[in-house]
Protein backbone atom coordinates (compact mmCIF):
# COMPACT_ATOMS: atom_id res chain seq x y z
CA UNK A 1 0.00 0.00 0.00
CA UNK A 2 2.82 2.37 0.94
CA UNK A 3 4.68 1.62 -2.29
CA UNK A 4 1.56 2.41 -4.32
CA UNK A 5 1.15 5.79 -2.60
CA UNK A 6 4.82 6.60 -3.18
CA UNK A 7 4.60 5.58 -6.84
CA UNK A 8 1.45 7.66 -7.36
CA UNK A 9 3.11 10.67 -5.75
CA UNK A 10 6.20 10.30 -7.92
CA UNK A 11 4.03 9.92 -11.01
CA UNK A 12 2.05 13.08 -10.20
CA UNK A 13 5.24 15.01 -9.55
CA UNK A 14 6.82 13.81 -12.81
CA UNK A 15 3.68 14.69 -14.78
CA UNK A 16 3.62 18.19 -13.27
CA UNK A 17 7.25 18.61 -14.31
CA UNK A 18 6.45 17.38 -17.84
CA UNK A 19 3.65 19.95 -18.11
CA UNK A 20 5.94 22.77 -16.99
CA UNK A 21 8.60 21.60 -19.46
CA UNK A 22 6.20 22.37 -22.32
CA UNK A 23 7.31 25.98 -21.95
CA UNK A 24 10.82 24.93 -23.03
CA UNK A 25 9.82 23.43 -26.40
CA UNK A 26 11.11 25.33 -29.45
CA UNK A 27 8.63 24.42 -32.18
CA UNK A 28 5.06 23.27 -32.70
CA UNK A 29 6.27 19.81 -33.70
CA UNK A 30 8.34 19.51 -30.50
CA UNK A 31 5.36 20.63 -28.41
CA UNK A 32 3.04 18.07 -30.03
CA UNK A 33 5.57 15.28 -29.55
CA UNK A 34 5.88 16.10 -25.83
CA UNK A 35 2.09 16.08 -25.46
CA UNK A 36 1.79 12.72 -27.23
CA UNK A 37 4.40 11.23 -24.90
CA UNK A 38 2.40 12.40 -21.88
CA UNK A 39 -0.83 10.94 -23.26
CA UNK A 40 0.89 7.58 -23.74
CA UNK A 41 2.74 7.56 -20.40
CA UNK A 42 0.06 8.47 -17.82
CA UNK A 43 -3.49 7.32 -17.04
CA UNK A 44 -6.28 9.57 -18.30
CA UNK A 45 -7.69 10.37 -14.84
CA UNK A 46 -4.31 11.67 -13.67
CA UNK A 47 -3.89 13.67 -16.90
CA UNK A 48 -7.34 15.25 -16.47
CA UNK A 49 -6.77 16.38 -12.88
CA UNK A 50 -3.28 17.68 -13.67
CA UNK A 51 -4.56 19.61 -16.69
CA UNK A 52 -7.20 21.35 -14.58
CA UNK A 53 -4.59 22.29 -11.94
CA UNK A 54 -2.45 24.02 -14.59
CA UNK A 55 -5.19 26.11 -16.23
CA UNK A 56 -3.86 29.21 -14.45
CA UNK A 57 -0.42 28.97 -16.11
CA UNK A 58 0.91 32.31 -17.40
CA UNK A 59 2.69 30.56 -20.30
CA UNK A 60 0.78 30.63 -23.59
CA UNK A 61 2.94 27.77 -24.80
CA UNK A 62 1.89 25.59 -21.87
CA UNK A 63 -1.74 26.62 -22.45
CA UNK A 64 -1.45 25.51 -26.06
CA UNK A 65 0.04 22.20 -24.91
CA UNK A 66 -2.84 21.70 -22.46
CA UNK A 67 -5.26 22.24 -25.33
CA UNK A 68 -3.55 19.61 -27.48
CA UNK A 69 -3.51 17.26 -24.47
CA UNK A 70 -7.24 17.78 -23.89
CA UNK A 71 -7.89 16.79 -27.50
CA UNK A 72 -6.22 13.41 -26.82
CA UNK A 73 -8.25 12.66 -23.66
CA UNK A 74 -11.71 11.02 -23.48
CA UNK A 75 -14.24 13.85 -24.04
CA UNK A 76 -16.62 12.50 -21.42
CA UNK A 77 -13.84 12.81 -18.81
CA UNK A 78 -12.17 16.13 -19.63
CA UNK A 79 -15.23 17.98 -21.00
CA UNK A 80 -17.25 18.23 -17.75
CA UNK A 81 -14.14 19.23 -15.77
CA UNK A 82 -13.38 22.08 -18.19
CA UNK A 83 -17.00 23.30 -18.22
CA UNK A 84 -17.04 23.37 -14.41
CA UNK A 85 -13.74 25.28 -14.33
CA UNK A 86 -15.00 27.85 -16.85
CA UNK A 87 -18.27 28.42 -14.99
CA UNK A 88 -16.85 28.65 -11.46
CA UNK A 89 -16.70 32.37 -10.62
CA UNK A 90 -14.49 31.70 -7.62
CA UNK A 91 -11.67 30.73 -9.97
CA UNK A 92 -9.18 33.27 -11.29
CA UNK A 93 -10.02 34.85 -14.64
CA UNK A 94 -6.99 33.15 -16.24
CA UNK A 95 -8.25 29.70 -15.19
CA UNK A 96 -11.74 30.29 -16.55
CA UNK A 97 -10.58 31.82 -19.83
CA UNK A 98 -8.09 29.02 -20.51
CA UNK A 99 -10.79 26.40 -19.81
CA UNK A 100 -13.19 28.16 -22.18
CA UNK A 101 -10.59 28.50 -24.95
CA UNK A 102 -9.64 24.81 -24.74
CA UNK A 103 -13.31 23.81 -24.93
CA UNK A 104 -13.93 25.97 -27.98
CA UNK A 105 -10.66 25.64 -29.87
CA UNK A 106 -9.62 22.06 -29.17
CA UNK A 107 -12.85 20.24 -28.27
CA UNK A 108 -15.26 22.17 -30.49
CA UNK A 109 -17.67 22.97 -27.62
CA UNK A 110 -18.84 26.61 -27.70
CA UNK A 111 -19.97 27.85 -24.30
CA UNK A 112 -23.25 29.73 -23.66
CA UNK A 113 -22.50 33.50 -23.53
CA UNK A 114 -24.02 33.75 -20.04
CA UNK A 115 -21.44 31.36 -18.65
CA UNK A 116 -18.61 33.86 -19.21
CA UNK A 117 -20.71 37.01 -19.26
CA UNK A 118 -18.82 38.66 -16.44
CA UNK A 119 -15.53 38.21 -18.32
CA UNK A 120 -16.55 38.84 -21.93
CA UNK A 121 -17.72 42.37 -21.06
CA UNK A 122 -14.07 43.33 -20.78
CA UNK A 123 -13.03 41.49 -23.97
CA UNK A 124 -10.84 39.25 -21.83
CA UNK A 125 -11.52 36.12 -23.88
CA UNK A 126 -10.62 37.96 -27.09
CA UNK A 127 -7.48 39.38 -25.51
CA UNK A 128 -6.41 35.96 -24.25
CA UNK A 129 -6.85 34.51 -27.76
CA UNK A 130 -4.87 37.39 -29.25
CA UNK A 131 -2.04 36.97 -26.76
CA UNK A 132 -1.82 33.25 -27.48
CA UNK A 133 -1.69 33.85 -31.23
CA UNK A 134 1.11 36.40 -30.87
CA UNK A 135 3.11 34.14 -28.55
CA UNK A 136 2.71 31.05 -30.72
CA UNK A 137 3.69 33.03 -33.82
CA UNK A 138 7.23 33.29 -32.47
CA UNK A 139 7.64 29.66 -33.57
CA UNK A 140 5.14 29.52 -36.42
CA UNK A 141 4.23 32.63 -38.41
CA UNK A 142 1.33 30.83 -40.04
CA UNK A 143 -0.54 31.18 -36.73
CA UNK A 144 -0.81 34.91 -37.44
CA UNK A 145 -2.00 34.30 -40.99
CA UNK A 146 -4.74 31.99 -39.71
CA UNK A 147 -5.67 34.48 -36.99
CA UNK A 148 -6.02 37.31 -39.52
CA UNK A 149 -8.11 35.08 -41.82
CA UNK A 150 -10.54 34.27 -38.99
CA UNK A 151 -10.65 37.93 -38.00
CA UNK A 152 -11.51 38.87 -41.61
CA UNK A 153 -14.44 36.46 -41.60
CA UNK A 154 -15.78 38.01 -38.39
CA UNK A 155 -16.17 41.47 -39.95
CA UNK A 156 -14.63 44.94 -39.64
CA UNK A 157 -15.71 45.63 -36.01
CA UNK A 158 -13.62 42.68 -34.83
CA UNK A 159 -10.55 43.99 -36.69
CA UNK A 160 -10.85 47.36 -34.94
CA UNK A 161 -11.40 45.66 -31.58
CA UNK A 162 -8.20 43.61 -32.08
CA UNK A 163 -6.21 46.74 -32.95
CA UNK A 164 -7.40 48.30 -29.70
CA UNK A 165 -6.47 45.17 -27.74
CA UNK A 166 -3.01 45.17 -29.31
CA UNK A 167 -2.27 48.37 -27.38
CA UNK A 168 -2.16 46.20 -24.24
CA UNK A 169 0.78 44.18 -25.57
CA UNK A 170 4.44 45.27 -25.49
CA UNK A 171 5.32 47.38 -28.57
CA UNK A 172 7.47 44.71 -30.30
CA UNK A 173 4.61 42.18 -30.09
CA UNK A 174 2.18 44.42 -31.98
CA UNK A 175 4.25 44.88 -35.11
CA UNK A 176 3.48 41.77 -37.17
CA UNK A 177 -0.29 41.98 -36.75
CA UNK A 178 -0.31 45.70 -37.60
CA UNK A 179 1.78 44.86 -40.68
CA UNK A 180 -0.65 42.17 -41.87
CA UNK A 181 -3.74 44.27 -41.14
CA UNK A 182 -2.15 47.13 -43.08
CA UNK A 183 -2.53 44.94 -46.19
CA UNK A 184 -6.25 44.27 -45.60
CA UNK A 185 -8.39 44.82 -48.68
CA UNK A 186 -10.90 46.81 -46.58
CA UNK A 187 -9.59 50.40 -46.84
CA UNK A 188 -10.71 51.55 -43.37
CA UNK A 189 -9.02 48.59 -41.67
CA UNK A 190 -5.81 48.96 -43.70
CA UNK A 191 -5.51 52.71 -43.10
CA UNK A 192 -6.12 52.34 -39.36
CA UNK A 193 -3.43 49.65 -39.10
CA UNK A 194 -0.97 51.81 -41.04
CA UNK A 195 -1.58 54.72 -38.68
CA UNK A 196 -0.96 52.46 -35.69
CA UNK A 197 2.28 51.27 -37.29
CA UNK A 198 3.41 54.83 -38.06
CA UNK A 199 2.89 55.92 -34.44
CA UNK A 200 4.65 52.83 -33.13
CA UNK A 201 7.62 53.39 -35.46
CA UNK A 202 8.68 56.42 -33.44
CA UNK A 203 9.42 54.25 -30.39
CA UNK A 204 9.95 50.70 -31.67
CA UNK A 205 12.77 49.87 -34.18
CA UNK A 206 11.01 46.74 -35.46
CA UNK A 207 7.94 48.85 -36.30
CA UNK A 208 10.15 51.28 -38.26
CA UNK A 209 11.61 48.37 -40.22
CA UNK A 210 8.12 46.96 -40.84
CA UNK A 211 6.89 50.33 -42.11
CA UNK A 212 9.84 50.54 -44.50
CA UNK A 213 9.21 46.99 -45.78
CA UNK A 214 5.48 47.67 -46.13
CA UNK A 215 5.96 50.61 -48.49
CA UNK A 216 7.98 48.36 -50.82
CA UNK A 217 5.09 45.89 -50.96
CA UNK A 218 2.18 48.20 -51.74
CA UNK A 219 1.06 49.60 -55.12
CA UNK A 220 2.68 53.01 -55.83
CA UNK A 221 -0.41 55.07 -54.98
CA UNK A 222 -0.76 53.38 -51.57
CA UNK A 223 2.98 53.39 -50.88
CA UNK A 224 3.29 57.17 -51.31
CA UNK A 225 1.74 58.10 -47.90
CA UNK A 226 4.07 55.64 -46.17
CA UNK A 227 7.08 57.14 -47.93
CA UNK A 228 6.01 60.55 -46.61
CA UNK A 229 5.59 59.08 -43.12
CA UNK A 230 9.11 57.63 -43.27
CA UNK A 231 10.50 61.05 -44.27
CA UNK A 232 8.71 62.70 -41.34
CA UNK A 233 10.08 60.06 -38.97
CA UNK A 234 13.58 60.67 -40.36
CA UNK A 235 13.26 64.42 -39.74
CA UNK A 236 12.20 63.62 -36.18
CA UNK A 237 15.34 61.57 -35.63
CA UNK A 238 13.96 58.12 -36.46
CA UNK A 239 15.73 57.38 -39.73
CA UNK A 240 15.64 53.81 -40.99
CA UNK A 241 19.03 52.37 -42.02
CA UNK A 242 18.58 49.24 -44.17
CA UNK A 243 20.91 46.41 -43.12
CA UNK A 244 23.30 44.79 -45.56
CA UNK A 245 22.02 41.38 -46.76
CA UNK A 246 24.85 39.38 -45.26
CA UNK A 247 24.16 35.66 -45.22
CA UNK A 248 21.44 35.93 -47.89
CA UNK A 249 21.63 34.20 -51.26
CA UNK A 250 19.32 33.29 -54.12
CA UNK A 251 18.71 30.33 -56.43
CA UNK A 252 17.14 30.80 -59.86
CA UNK A 253 15.46 28.30 -62.18
CA UNK A 254 15.47 28.47 -65.98
CA UNK A 255 12.31 29.99 -67.42
CA UNK A 256 9.60 27.85 -68.96
CA UNK A 257 7.97 28.48 -72.31
CA UNK A 258 5.46 30.86 -70.70
CA UNK A 259 8.10 33.03 -69.04
CA UNK A 260 7.53 31.59 -65.54
CA UNK A 261 10.58 31.30 -63.31
CA UNK A 262 11.25 30.10 -59.74
CA UNK A 263 13.39 32.02 -57.26
CA UNK A 264 14.45 30.73 -53.85
CA UNK A 265 15.65 33.34 -51.38
CA UNK A 266 17.67 31.77 -48.57
CA UNK A 267 18.78 33.28 -45.28
CA UNK A 268 21.75 31.22 -44.07
CA UNK A 269 21.50 30.20 -40.39
CA UNK A 270 24.09 31.15 -37.81
CA UNK A 271 26.61 28.36 -37.03
CA UNK A 272 24.90 25.67 -34.96
CA UNK A 273 21.56 27.54 -34.93
CA UNK A 274 18.18 26.75 -36.45
CA UNK A 275 17.32 30.24 -37.69
CA UNK A 276 17.63 29.74 -41.45
CA UNK A 277 14.84 30.95 -43.71
CA UNK A 278 13.58 30.02 -47.17
CA UNK A 279 11.14 31.98 -49.34
CA UNK A 280 10.30 30.32 -52.65
CA UNK A 281 8.44 32.15 -55.42
CA UNK A 282 7.16 31.54 -58.92
CA UNK A 283 7.18 34.82 -60.82
CA UNK A 284 6.35 36.10 -64.26
CA UNK A 285 7.43 39.59 -65.29
CA UNK A 286 4.23 40.02 -67.31
CA UNK A 287 1.73 38.43 -64.92
CA UNK A 288 3.11 39.00 -61.43
CA UNK A 289 3.89 36.78 -58.45
CA UNK A 290 2.10 33.50 -59.10
CA UNK A 291 3.00 31.26 -56.14
CA UNK A 292 4.88 31.43 -52.84
CA UNK A 293 5.99 29.11 -50.07
CA UNK A 294 8.11 29.83 -47.01
CA UNK A 295 9.69 28.23 -43.96
CA UNK A 296 11.81 29.47 -41.10
CA UNK A 297 13.61 27.97 -38.12
CA UNK A 298 15.69 25.83 -40.48
CA UNK A 299 19.10 24.26 -39.88
CA UNK A 300 21.91 24.47 -42.44
CA UNK A 301 21.47 20.80 -43.39
CA UNK A 302 17.81 21.47 -44.26
CA UNK A 303 18.70 24.15 -46.81
CA UNK A 304 20.35 23.83 -50.24
CA UNK A 305 24.14 23.69 -50.02
CA UNK A 306 26.07 26.90 -50.72
CA UNK A 307 27.74 27.26 -54.13
CA UNK A 308 29.54 29.99 -56.00
CA UNK A 309 27.42 32.26 -58.19
CA UNK A 310 27.02 30.62 -61.59
CA UNK A 311 27.12 27.03 -60.29
CA UNK A 312 24.22 24.58 -60.50
CA UNK A 313 22.50 23.37 -57.32
CA UNK A 314 20.32 20.27 -57.01
CA UNK A 315 17.32 20.75 -54.70
CA UNK A 316 14.46 18.51 -53.61
CA UNK A 317 10.93 19.65 -54.41
CA UNK A 318 7.46 18.11 -54.18
CA UNK A 319 7.93 16.98 -57.78
CA UNK A 320 11.35 15.37 -57.28
CA UNK A 321 14.81 16.83 -57.81
CA UNK A 322 15.20 20.17 -59.60
CA UNK A 323 18.31 22.01 -60.76
CA UNK A 324 18.63 25.67 -59.87
CA UNK A 325 21.38 28.19 -60.44
CA UNK A 326 23.21 30.05 -57.67
CA UNK A 327 22.47 33.61 -58.79
CA UNK A 328 23.28 37.14 -57.56
CA UNK A 329 20.95 38.07 -54.69
CA UNK A 330 20.27 41.60 -55.96
CA UNK A 331 19.57 40.42 -59.51
CA UNK A 332 16.90 38.05 -58.21
CA UNK A 333 15.39 40.81 -56.06
CA UNK A 334 15.34 43.03 -59.14
CA UNK A 335 13.38 40.35 -61.04
CA UNK A 336 10.99 40.00 -58.11
CA UNK A 337 10.53 43.77 -58.08
CA UNK A 338 9.60 43.68 -61.78
CA UNK A 339 7.09 40.88 -61.23
CA UNK A 340 5.51 42.67 -58.27
CA UNK A 341 5.04 45.83 -60.36
CA UNK A 342 3.29 43.72 -63.01
CA UNK A 343 1.13 42.14 -60.31
CA UNK A 344 -0.29 45.50 -59.27
CA UNK A 345 -0.97 46.49 -62.88
CA UNK A 346 -3.15 43.42 -63.53
CA UNK A 347 -6.85 43.97 -64.12
CA UNK A 348 -8.81 42.91 -62.20
CA UNK A 349 -6.48 43.43 -59.24
CA UNK A 350 -5.29 40.22 -57.56
CA UNK A 351 -4.13 39.64 -54.02
CA UNK A 352 -0.50 38.69 -53.51
CA UNK A 353 0.12 35.10 -52.34
CA UNK A 354 -0.38 34.67 -48.59
CA UNK A 355 3.10 33.35 -47.83
CA UNK A 356 4.68 36.22 -49.74
CA UNK A 357 2.73 38.75 -47.66
CA UNK A 358 3.50 36.88 -44.43
CA UNK A 359 7.26 36.63 -45.01
CA UNK A 360 7.95 39.62 -47.25
CA UNK A 361 9.50 41.63 -44.41
CA UNK A 362 12.57 39.39 -44.66
CA UNK A 363 13.36 40.91 -48.05
CA UNK A 364 11.60 44.26 -47.76
CA UNK A 365 13.89 45.51 -44.98
CA UNK A 366 16.86 45.77 -47.37
CA UNK A 367 17.73 48.72 -49.59
CA UNK A 368 16.42 48.63 -53.19
CA UNK A 369 18.30 46.10 -55.34
CA UNK A 370 21.33 47.17 -57.34
CA UNK A 371 21.74 44.37 -59.91
CA UNK A 372 24.86 43.90 -61.95
CA UNK A 373 24.39 45.68 -65.31
CA UNK A 374 25.27 42.71 -67.57
CA UNK A 375 22.44 40.26 -66.72
CA UNK A 376 19.94 43.09 -66.18
CA UNK A 377 20.71 44.46 -69.67
CA UNK A 378 18.96 41.50 -71.32
CA UNK A 379 15.62 42.97 -70.20
CA UNK A 380 16.20 46.34 -71.83
CA UNK A 381 14.23 46.69 -75.05
CA UNK A 382 16.47 47.45 -78.08
CA UNK A 383 15.36 50.20 -80.44
CA UNK A 384 12.85 49.06 -83.05
CA UNK A 385 15.15 50.21 -85.85
CA UNK A 386 18.02 47.96 -84.74
CA UNK A 387 18.83 45.80 -87.79
CA UNK A 388 17.93 42.12 -87.50
CA UNK A 389 20.42 39.39 -88.42
CA UNK A 390 19.85 37.41 -91.61
CA UNK A 391 17.18 34.69 -91.51
CA UNK A 392 19.85 31.99 -91.82
CA UNK A 393 21.68 33.35 -88.76
CA UNK A 394 18.47 33.45 -86.73
CA UNK A 395 17.60 29.92 -87.83
CA UNK A 396 21.01 28.62 -86.78
CA UNK A 397 20.66 30.42 -83.43
CA UNK A 398 17.22 28.87 -82.90
CA UNK A 399 18.52 25.41 -83.74
CA UNK A 400 21.49 25.69 -81.40
CA UNK A 401 19.57 27.26 -78.53
CA UNK A 402 16.70 24.76 -78.60
CA UNK A 403 19.27 21.95 -78.45
CA UNK A 404 20.71 23.34 -75.20
CA UNK A 405 19.69 21.37 -72.04
CA UNK A 406 18.26 24.51 -70.43
CA UNK A 407 15.58 24.56 -73.17
CA UNK A 408 14.55 20.94 -72.65
CA UNK A 409 11.11 21.84 -71.34
CA UNK A 410 10.35 24.31 -74.10
CA UNK A 411 7.44 22.69 -75.93
CA UNK A 412 4.08 24.16 -76.78
CA UNK A 413 1.57 22.16 -74.82
CA UNK A 414 -1.41 20.23 -76.07
CA UNK A 415 -3.72 23.09 -75.11
CA UNK A 416 -2.29 25.21 -77.92
CA UNK A 417 -2.62 22.34 -80.38
CA UNK A 418 -6.20 21.82 -79.26
CA UNK A 419 -6.89 25.49 -79.98
CA UNK A 420 -5.42 25.15 -83.47
CA UNK A 421 -6.62 21.62 -84.20
CA UNK A 422 -9.26 22.26 -86.83
CA UNK A 423 -9.51 24.15 -90.07
CA UNK A 424 -12.86 24.01 -91.76
CA UNK A 425 -13.78 20.92 -89.74
CA UNK A 426 -10.69 18.91 -90.72
CA UNK A 427 -8.56 17.55 -87.87
CA UNK A 428 -4.79 17.83 -87.67
CA UNK A 429 -4.57 14.12 -88.31
CA UNK A 430 -5.65 14.68 -91.91
CA UNK A 431 -2.72 17.02 -92.63
CA UNK A 432 0.58 15.51 -93.88
CA UNK A 433 3.26 15.57 -91.19
CA UNK A 434 5.56 17.66 -93.39
CA UNK A 435 2.95 20.44 -93.60
CA UNK A 436 1.74 20.26 -90.01
CA UNK A 437 4.07 22.88 -88.48
CA UNK A 438 3.31 25.41 -91.24
CA UNK A 439 -0.42 24.75 -90.78
CA UNK A 440 -0.25 25.41 -87.04
CA UNK A 441 1.68 28.64 -87.59
CA UNK A 442 -0.83 29.84 -90.22
CA UNK A 443 -3.77 29.20 -87.93
CA UNK A 444 -1.98 30.69 -84.93
CA UNK A 445 -1.36 33.88 -86.92
CA UNK A 446 -5.13 34.32 -87.32
CA UNK A 447 -5.95 33.96 -83.64
CA UNK A 448 -6.23 36.96 -81.26
CA UNK A 449 -4.16 35.23 -78.57
CA UNK A 450 -1.13 35.02 -80.86
CA UNK A 451 0.23 38.34 -79.56
CA UNK A 452 0.06 37.06 -75.99
CA UNK A 453 1.91 33.88 -76.95
CA UNK A 454 4.62 35.90 -78.67
CA UNK A 455 4.94 38.18 -75.62
CA UNK A 456 5.24 35.16 -73.29
CA UNK A 457 7.88 33.53 -75.49
CA UNK A 458 9.83 36.78 -75.69
CA UNK A 459 9.83 37.15 -71.91
CA UNK A 460 10.91 33.54 -71.54
CA UNK A 461 13.80 34.03 -73.95
CA UNK A 462 15.02 37.12 -72.10
CA UNK A 463 14.91 35.20 -68.81
CA UNK A 464 16.87 32.38 -70.42
CA UNK A 465 19.43 34.85 -71.75
CA UNK A 466 20.10 36.24 -68.26
CA UNK A 467 20.17 32.73 -66.73
CA UNK A 468 22.67 31.52 -69.35
CA UNK A 469 24.82 34.61 -68.85
CA UNK A 470 25.03 34.01 -65.08
CA UNK A 471 25.81 30.34 -65.74
CA UNK A 472 28.74 31.30 -67.97
CA UNK A 473 27.11 30.63 -71.34
CA UNK A 474 27.49 34.09 -72.83
CA UNK A 475 27.33 32.86 -76.45
CA UNK A 476 23.99 31.11 -75.88
CA UNK A 477 22.80 34.12 -73.87
CA UNK A 478 23.40 36.36 -76.90
CA UNK A 479 21.49 33.91 -79.11
CA UNK A 480 18.49 33.95 -76.73
CA UNK A 481 18.53 37.76 -76.60
CA UNK A 482 18.80 37.98 -80.38
CA UNK A 483 15.82 35.66 -80.88
CA UNK A 484 13.76 37.52 -78.26
CA UNK A 485 14.36 40.79 -80.10
CA UNK A 486 13.45 39.30 -83.46
CA UNK A 487 10.37 37.43 -82.24
CA UNK A 488 7.76 40.25 -82.39
CA UNK A 489 9.33 41.89 -85.46
CA UNK A 490 9.02 38.97 -87.87
CA UNK A 491 5.76 37.63 -89.32
CA UNK A 492 4.81 34.35 -87.65
CA UNK A 493 5.21 32.36 -90.87
CA UNK A 494 8.73 33.75 -91.38
CA UNK A 495 9.97 33.31 -87.82
CA UNK A 496 12.63 30.58 -87.61
CA UNK A 497 12.44 30.26 -83.82
CA UNK A 498 8.67 29.70 -83.90
CA UNK A 499 8.98 27.20 -86.74
CA UNK A 500 11.59 25.14 -84.89
CA UNK A 501 9.67 25.39 -81.61
CA UNK A 502 6.48 24.07 -83.23
CA UNK A 503 8.41 21.27 -84.95
CA UNK A 504 9.99 20.28 -81.64
CA UNK A 505 6.61 20.38 -79.90
CA UNK A 506 5.06 18.13 -82.54
CA UNK A 507 7.93 15.70 -82.16
CA UNK A 508 7.50 15.67 -78.37
CA UNK A 509 3.74 15.11 -78.75
CA UNK A 510 4.36 12.19 -81.13
CA UNK A 511 6.77 10.63 -78.62
CA UNK A 512 4.18 10.94 -75.84
CA UNK A 513 1.58 9.21 -78.00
Amino acid sequence: MGDKIINNFQQRRQLAQDVNNLAQTHSEAELLEAVRRMAQSYPSDLLCTTLIKHLDTPSSQVRGGLGHLAALLPPDEIGPLLRTAAANRSHAAQTRITAALILERFLGEPLPPALLGDLSQGNEVAFQSLREAVDEARYNRHILSEYVTQMYQAGEPVAFMVMDLLERLPPHQRVDLYRLLALDDRPDVAHAARRHLERLAAQEPTALAALYALQTLLPPTEAAPLERALRKLAFAGHRYAPPTPEGWRALLSPADVGGNQSIWFIGTPQPGAADGVLLGLVINARLGILQAFAADGMRADQLPSVHAVGELVSVRTDNGVATLLEAPFDFCRYRLQTAQAAHWQAQPARLLPKDYILYHDWLGRFAPPQPEPAPAAYFAQPADDTPLPAWEELDAAARDLLAHPVMRGWVLHNRLFAQTSTTGGHSLGAIPAADLAAHILRELAQRPESSQIIAALGEGLRCQAAWLHIAGGQAQARQAAQLAHALPRLPLLENPFLARLVEGSLHAAAQRR
